[in-house]
């Protein structure tokens, strides 16, 4: 469960709004890399954004949210996106981890069972669920539930990776890749704004 909630101070007109990230976890945990981490929570930093892990809100009033610790945490603007889960029809299954996330090989295959296959958000893989892991993945997916239907062995093989960009402002942009267990790469600059919005025309142009 993520929140950004903004609280007004005195001061010039940045310093009056202060804005904290809240999060039921560590951001090594949401992001599944500890360099991505450190990257993130210095951009945070040099915003002057306050980031405060490890808190679960429990309910909410109309200017404070309260933790499951019984913290009370004051808002004046509050943003609020609920924690993500994996399919709940799938957790009757028994295929699902704690979170409901579906058990997969890198043939994208569920485990233990034949001819069945999952792709995208449900799936058990580390980090963010975005929409270009998910394309990787149906194709994976796709050729080998074929190959499994015609006889053959599975040969395709998914290689989870993550590629995104996260704007900042003035121009600023964080570039994060990483391959499967591989350390991250993270580079920094307003040419990365740049390239993702060419990327995106070209991503819509390759898939309409």
């Amino acid at each position: 469960m993520g929140v950004v909630i903004a609280g007004r101070n005195r001061g010039s007109e940045r310093e009056r709004v202060k804005i904290t990230v809240v999060s039921p976890a560590t951001l090594d945990l949401e992001l599944g890399d500890v360099t991505v981490a450190a990257a993130i929570k210095q951009s945070l930093d040099a915003h002057q954004i306050e980031f405060l892990p490890n808190l679960q809100i429990e309910s909410l009033t109309h200017d404070s949210a309260i933790t499951k610790s019984g913290e009370t945490i004051n808002f004046n603007l509050l943003m609020l996106v609920p924690p993500f889960r994996g399919s709940s029809a799938a957790s009757y299954l028994g295929i699902t981890n704690e979170e409901g996330y579906i058990h997969v090989d890198s043939s994208m295959r569920v485990a233990g069972h034949e001819r069945i296959y999952a792709v995208g958000d449900c799936t058990n893989f580390d980090g963010p669920k975005m929409g270009h892991v998910a394309v990787r993945q149906a194709e994976v997916a796709a050729a080998n539930l074929a190959t499994e239907i015609d006889g053959r062995t599975t040969l395709s093989r998914y290689q989870h990776e993550m590629r995104f960009v996260i704007g900042e402002l003035g121009g600023e942009s964080l570039y994060v890749h990483k391959d499967s267990d591989e350390p991250a790469t993270v580079r920094q600059g307003r040419f990365w704004s740049w390239a993702k919005q060419v990327h995106e025309k070209y991503w819509e142009v390759m898939h309409s």
